[in-house]
C-alpha cells in the first residue's frame, strides 16, 4: 500500500507547530509569574507564539485538505467541521495574519507605512491572558487532529525520520577569526574614507579541539 506522503507531512508540520506554541506557552507563563519579570524576553515569545499559530491555521485551512490524499478527504473535513468551534473564538482576532506579515515577520510597515505593534488598528490578542487562550486553544485544535489522525500522526513521524534522517554537515570555522578581522579593516578603511570617527568591534571566537 502506498503511503499517504502528503497527509504525513501535512500532518508533521501541524505537528511542529503544536510543539513550538505548547513550549513557547510554557515558557511565556514562567516568564510573567517570575518575580523579576522581563516584558521585552516575554513579548518576543508572544510574537512567535502568535507566528506558529498562524502557521499552523494556514497549514490546517488550507494545506491539509487541498493537498492530502483524497482517501482522506471526508475525515479531514470532519475534523475541520469538528474544530469550527473553536475557530469561531480564534477567529475573532481577526488580523492575526495581517499582524504576522506586518510586525512580526516583516519591519513594521503596513503597505509602505510605519506601524507600531501596539496599534489600536490591530485585532490581535495583546494582553498575557490573550496570549495565554490563544495558545489554549491552538492546542484545542491539535488534541482534535490528534484523536482522529492518531495513528497517521505517528506513522507521519516515522517517515519523517525515515525519509529525512537528521545529520548536519560540518562547517569549517578555522578562518572565522581571521576573516572578521579582514571585515573590520574593510570597515574602517571606508570609515577613514569618510571622515568618521568610530569604528567597528568584532568578536574572536574560542574553538573547542
Amino acid at each position: 500500500m502506498t503511503e499517504p506522503v502528503k497527509l504525513y507531512e501535512s500532518l508533521f508540520i501541524l505537528h511542529k507547530c503544536n510543539l513550538n506554541i505548547s513550549r513557547l506557552l510554557e515558557l511565556i507563563l514562567e516568564k510573567i509569574h517570575q518575580a523579576n519579570f522581563n516584558e521585552d524576553e516575554a513579548l518576543l515569545l508572544a510574537q512567535y507564539l502568535q507566528m506558529e499559530s498562524v502557521s499552523f491555521i494556514a497549514e490546517f485551512k488550507e494545506n491539509l485538505y487541498i493537498h492530502s490524499e483524497k482517501a482522506y478527504s471526508q475525515r479531514i473535513a470532519d475534523i475541520q467541521k469538528i474544530t469550527r468551534p473553536i475557530f469561531n473564538r480564534i477567529n475573532k482576532w481577526k488580523d492575526l495574519n495581517k499582524y504576522r506579515n506586518n510586525i512580526i515577520a516583516h519591519p513594521w510597515r503596513d503597505s509602505g507605512k510605519f506601524v507600531i505593534p501596539n496599534s489600536p488598528t490591530y485585532n490581535v490578542p495583546k494582553s498575557w491572558l490573550e496570549i495565554t487562550v490563544l495558545g489554549h486553544y491552538m492546542k484545542y485544535v491539535w488534541a482534535m487532529v490528534a484523536a482522529e489522525f492518531i495513528r497517521e500522526i505517528r506513522d507521519s513521524l516515522s517517515y519523517m525520520n525515515k525519509t529525512y534522517p537528521f545529520s548536519p554537515v560540518p562547517i569549517d570555522f578555522s578562518g572565522l577569526n581571521e576573516d572578521q578581522l579582514k571585515m573590520a579593516a574593510e570597515v574602517d578603511s571606508i570609515r577613514k574614507e569618510l571622515n568618521k570617527n568610530y569604528y567597528l568591534k568584532v568578536l574572536q571566537f574560542e574553538f573547542s579541539e
